[in-house]
């Protein structure tokens, strides 16, 4: 499989998944979790060889503007873990893409759509 396919194949079910929640749950709260921890994985992936950064820097690109034109309903601090991701997968993004997410799970506002 190349990278384009492998690329979208990971958007398109992480887009299913997150629009269930969304959509047919209504579900904010769960559906902004499921997000971030799935962003939280590619990351860890990335760092361990697992997933090449250009994929990752692609993936955020694809899921920022794919879940803009709907569902919607994303926690801003996850859209900004994106744009980091989107700007580049080098340590120190990664790094702070981590931290980041690591006060969200601490503050646990995954319904929160306002900053």
């Amino acid at each position: 499989m190349n990278a384009e396919s492998r690329v979208n194949e990971i958007v398109d079910k992480i887009l299913k998944v997150y629009s269930k929640y969304i959509d047919e749950y209504l579900d904010i709260y769960s559906g902004n979790r499921y997000l971030l921890s799935v962003i939280e994985s590619l990351i860890h992936e990335c760092k361990t060889g697992f997933l090449d950064s250009s994929e990752l820097q692609k993936i955020a690109i694809e899921l920022r503007e794919k879940i803009l034109e709907g569902p919607g309903n994303i926690n801003p601090y996850i859209m900004e873990i994106l744009g980091i991701l989107e700007e580049s997968s080098e340590e120190n993004n990664l790094r702070e893409a981590l931290e980041l997410a690591k006060r969200l799970w601490k503050e646990d506002r995954f319904e929160k759509l306002e900053v």
